[in-house]
């Protein structure tokens, strides 16, 4: 069973609710670089990331989107590439009794 549905099956099935947002995270904090990285490595295939400014981002999300909602997700993206979602939390760990698994393991395993 993947991470996520272990965890939605605990939250919703233990007898006691988490009472709290879960916060999901594997065990280290990853920039789109280093995931691009890892990708090429486990598969042989070169991926890269290419960098979009704010304004990139959101004109190109614009076209299929309304803008409101472009510059939303386009700030949303900026924030994350400057680190506010640079965390890691035990809630894999705590309710489905294992740990989370790195990346690099998730990629591995659908080779």
């Amino acid at each position: 069973m993947l991470p996520v549905a272990a965890v939605a099956f605990h939250a919703l099935t233990d007898e006691q609710a988490p009472g709290t947002d879960l916060v999901l995270t594997g065990p280290e904090a990853l920039s789109y670089d280093d995931i691009a990285a890892t990708m090429t490595e486990v598969t042989g295939r070169p991926v890269v990331h290419r960098s979009l400014s704010y304004e990139q981002m959101r004109d190109r999300l614009a076209v299929q989107i309304p803008e409101e909602f472009a510059a939303m997700l386009a700030g949303m993206d900026r924030a994350i590439a400057e680190g506010s979602e640079d965390r890691l939390t035990d809630a894999v760990q705590r309710l489905t009794g294992r740990p989370a698994r790195t990346f690099r393991a998730f990629l591995e395993e659908k080779q």
